[in-house]
């Protein structure tokens, strides 16, 4: 039987799994279950070699027409959405991090190296860089006017869409040790809301990038450093006057969207990529257990404890399915309503480069080694 460290990737420190780290646990056996679903796969194409040995997430971008994906050696995709045929491949040579984001005719991602690079969608024709301040592992966000980006240095930076220059910055103080990773920026109605480090939400101004109001969400405990790590990594969910959040080692929570003001909060450690539908908030932790949330209370409405220790990515939802991968490359379909497993589906032996995508019905799909798919749910 395999050991795992707890999901941790540090800025300055990479953990080292073994048997006697106290942190370290035991992953269950993959589960039984009685399938209700047939998983179907409706293409498979290869996008590249993946993440590799970089410990990042690469996250794929879909429009209603296309899919763009990459692997973090700079090699970009576009495919169509309907039956995986390349479209165009671009080798720009940039150490992609994080993940792309797609819409308004642009395809924007984040290096490493600290710049910002839009392509365009229909050629992937490089439209515009800027260079940042820091490393940019966040997936952008834009509203067709303007860009924003996140570094790891604390800075949210908003760019002209048309010329990349740069409009206004926002900076914040981080912790010298800080997971290495950030959560997407999330745009609604005229605001950027964004989650830091330091356990801080923020909303800022699209127009000029002024905060309309601070909060932080959680609060460092322990002696040390590794220990008072609570880091908003996962994305951020505006939705129904709220912002929902989860931090490392912190809390699950929600905050009024106008002001900032706590509604609830409960106790959780994910830094994975969260989901919401019809009511309910979807957080698979650390330890590889997935939550069910009710949005207007935080009350636990239902919790899959059978995929501990798989080390599970985000959760995405797929109708009335919430999906999650795991460390040997399947994906676990669980009924929304009671958490229980439905469908199973091995995509690939090498685990997964980030959370799936979920649009329209379909499940899009990036493996650790490149290979993109996409899945539908069928009734046996």
């Amino acid at each position: 039987m395999k050991y795992f460290l707890l999901p941790v990737i540090l800025a300055s420190l990479v953990l080292a799994g073994c048997s006697s780290n106290p942190n370290a646990i035991e992953p269950n056996d993959l589960p039984k279950f009685e399938a209700s679903y047939k998983v179907k796969r409706l293409w498979k194409e290869g996008v590249g070699n993946g993440v590799e040995d970089s410990q990042l997430s690469l996250r794929p971008a879909v429009t209603e027409q296309q899919v763009f994906a990459g692997d973090v050696f700079g090699d970009v995709y576009a495919v169509s959405r309907d039956k995986g045929k390349r479209q165009w491949r671009v080798k720009t040579e940039d150490r992609i991090a994080g993940g792309f984001y797609a819409g308004y005719g642009m395809v924007l991602y984040g290096t490493r190296e600290g710049v910002a690079v839009a392509l365009s969608m229909e050629t992937g024709d490089t439209l515009w860089r800027t260079t940042l301040s820091g490393e940019a592992l966040a997936i952008p966000a834009s509203d067709g006017n303007v860009a924003v980006f996140q570094t790891q240095d604390g800075h949210v930076t908003a760019l002209d869409v048309e010329s990349g220059e740069q409009l206004w910055d926002y900076e914040t103080p981080v912790p010298t040790l800080t997971l290495r990773g950030l959560a997407q920026p999330t745009l609604d109605n005229g605001k950027a809301y964004a989650g830091f480090a330091n356990a801080k939400l923020a909303a800022l101004d699209l127009e000029n990038g002024i905060p309309l109001w601070e909060q932080r969400i959680a609060e460092p405990t322990g002696r040390s450093e590794l220990d008072r790590l609570v880091d908003v990594d996962s994305n951020l969910i505006v939705e129904g006057g709220g912002v929902f959040a989860v931090t490392f080692q912190g809390k699950a929570a929600v905050v009024d969207q106008e002001n900032g003001r706590p509604y609830w909060e409960k106790e959780l450690s994910s830094a994975q990529i969260i989901s919401a539908s019809n009511g309910s908030l979807f957080v698979a932790d650390d330890t590889g257990v997935v939550r069910a949330l009710d949005m207007r209370s935080g009350t636990v409405l239902w919790k899959q404890d059978k995929l501990y220790g798989r080390r599970l990515t985000g959760t995405a939802v797929q109708g009335n399915h919430v999906v999650i991968g795991d460390f040997e490359g399947y994906l676990h379909w669980l009924d929304v309503d009671d958490g229980s497993i439905v469908a199973r589906k091995r995509h690939d032996w090498d685990g997964f480069a980030g959370t799936a995508v979920s649009y329209d019905g379909v499940l899009y799909v990036l493996s650790y080694d490149g290979k993109l798919a996409a899945y539908q749910l069928k009734e046996r």
